[in-house]
């Protein structure tokens, strides 16, 4: 009731204030001072959402948006795992001689603080296959995400759809060994790589996949990407990535998006044999 007295009040003292600047040239009256004089506080939104805190990741670029919506800092990060260095000049990322096969494990590090790192997941490769469709690679079309971005040779961004590149699928045991439940965990945290045969250097392929089964939500949605998994406990899922038909498959990694080890120290999954 005093909401409403209230606000009739300050209607009133408006239009009596319009009134008078008209006539008479007074002083207007500032109606925000008028609702904290009275005590009053602004009213609230109703808007869903109103007041509360962002969602973890949901600043995370959408299941098969262009790469646009990234933010620069996020490029600029990615460059700066990559180069292994953050603030100083970069240089290439060469392949370091961690190669992982099928069946060994991949430990994710996390700053526990400033200096010391510590083990948060473990990823564990059971087998990987490269198919030429997705009928090829069993997976339902109606489950998987219509374009994902990419990285040419150039290291540029691109659109891929389905049916405009192979698909990597792998199956894979991830562990939760020291997370706190209700972390955020998301699926690109791991990517595939490419690893120049000549030199060596290493360069981002995709951390986007086209299908992954461990979803916690559909693949219409923005935080499709993102998994459930409680510390302690482990998840079997596949995760199917599409590869552009110029990216020789013995030349392919699945390793960490964002690597806090030296760039010599890091681990890498080879997917499949050099011949």
């Amino acid at each position: 009731m005093k909401k409403k007295i209230l606000a009739m009040t300050v209607l009133a003292v408006c239009m009596m204030s319009a009134s008078c600047g008209k006539e008479g040239g007074e002083q207007e009256i500032d109606t925000v001072q008028i609702m904290e004089d009275s005590g009053q506080a602004e009213p609230e939104s109703d808007a869903p959402g109103a007041g509360e805190q962002p969602e973890a990741g949901r600043d995370m670029p959408e299941a098969g948006k262009p790469s646009s919506e990234k933010s620069a800092e996020d490029e600029l990060a990615l460059k700066e795992a990559l180069a292994g260095e953050s603030g100083e000049e970069q240089t290439d990322v060469v392949l370091s001689d961690k190669l992982l096969k099928a069946g060994e494990t991949l430990e994710v590090l996390y700053f526990a603080d400033e200096h010391t790192l510590e083990q948060g997941l473990e990823l564990t490769l059971q087998d990987a296959k490269l198919s030429a469709s997705p009928e090829e690679a069993q997976l339902d079309r109606v489950l998987m995400v219509e374009e994902t971005e990419n990285y040419d040779l150039s290291g540029d961004p691109m659109m891929y759809g389905i049916d405009e590149a192979g698909i990597l699928t792998c199956n894979l045991t991830i562990r939760n060994v020291n997370v706190e439940e209700g972390d955020d965990l998301h699926i690109g945290t791991f990517m595939i790589a490419y690893a120049d045969p000549a030199t060596g250097k290493v360069s981002i392929l995709t951390s986007m996949p086209t299908y992954f089964s461990a979803s916690s939500s559909s693949v219409d949605k923005s935080d499709y990407y993102h998994y459930e998994l409680p510390k302690g406990e482990s998840k079997e899922m596949v995760v199917a990535w599409l590869i552009p038909e110029e990216y020789e498959a013995e030349n392919l990694y699945l390793c960490v998006t964002y690597d806090n080890r030296e760039p010599g120290e890091r681990q890498y999954f080879r997917l499949f044999e050099q011949e």
